[in-house]
Order: C-alpha cells, then sequence, then structure tokens
C-alpha cells in the first residue's frame, strides 16, 4: 500500500558543479559515478536527477534525512534504486528532459492484507 508519494523538478542549468555543493546533495558512490561523465551537462543532469529524487524521498520520510545519505544506485536493468536498506521499501524513478529532471518516490509498506494473492 503506498503511505506517501514525493515528487520533485528541477531545471539542469540552476545545479552548480561547485564541490561543496555536490558533498551536500551526493553520496560518496555518486561522488564515483559522477567522475565519468565528461561534459558539463550530463554531470548537471546526473545532479539535477539526484536532487530531484533526494527531494521527493524526503517528502515522503516522517524523519529527518540529509541528502548526501541517501544512496541511489541503479538495479541490473538500469532502474534507479535506493541502496540505503532501512529506505529499500521506497521505489523511486528520475527522468531527464532536455531542461529538466524529475524524481518521484512512492513510500510503500506491507502487511497480510495488502499482499495481493493470486
Amino acid at each position: 500500500m503506498v503511505e506517501k508519494i514525493g515528487v520533485d523538478i528541477v531545471q539542469n542549468k540552476r545545479i552548480k558543479l561547485r564541490l561543496a555543493f555536490l558533498r551536500k546533495v551526493l553520496s560518496e558512490h555518486e561522488l564515483q559515478m559522477l567522475d565519468q561523465f565528461v561534459s558539463k551537462r550530463q554531470k548537471q543532469e546526473f545532479v539535477s536527477g539526484r536532487w530531484a529524487v533526494k527531494e521527493a524521498i524526503i517528502k515522503t520520510l516522517t524523519v529527518k534525512e540529509t541528502m548526501h545519505k541517501l544512496d541511489i544506485g541503479y538495479q541490473a536493468n538500469g532502474a534507479p534504486v535506493i541502496k540505503n536498506p532501512e529506505y529499500a521499501h521506497i521505489l523511486i524513478s528520475i527522468s531527464h528532459e532536455k531542461k529538466y529532471s524529475v524524481g518521484i518516490a512512492l513510500n510503500q509498506t506491507y502487511n497480510q492484507r495488502s499482499i495481493p494473492h493470486y
């Protein structure tokens, strides 16, 4: 059952690639991922997507969390996933379109009544 939904949109050009800012937004793992990109546009898009999805995640939480503590990775099929085990129940998606990046988070809980039986 979905308890909370969070969504955020970011204009990519607003993202500044200053190290102090990046350390507030990205986990250590994500900082390493950022180094794989060559162009400024690719880097801004990556950080913008991370900002958007982390804002969306934070909107669904009942506890305070900082962005750099949230670690976003990828599943084998390329879909984004939260690597922090305590947030594994939150589904996320990131999308990019020219000038914007958007992130969505679905914070869900399961109980015996909400598990479908086939």
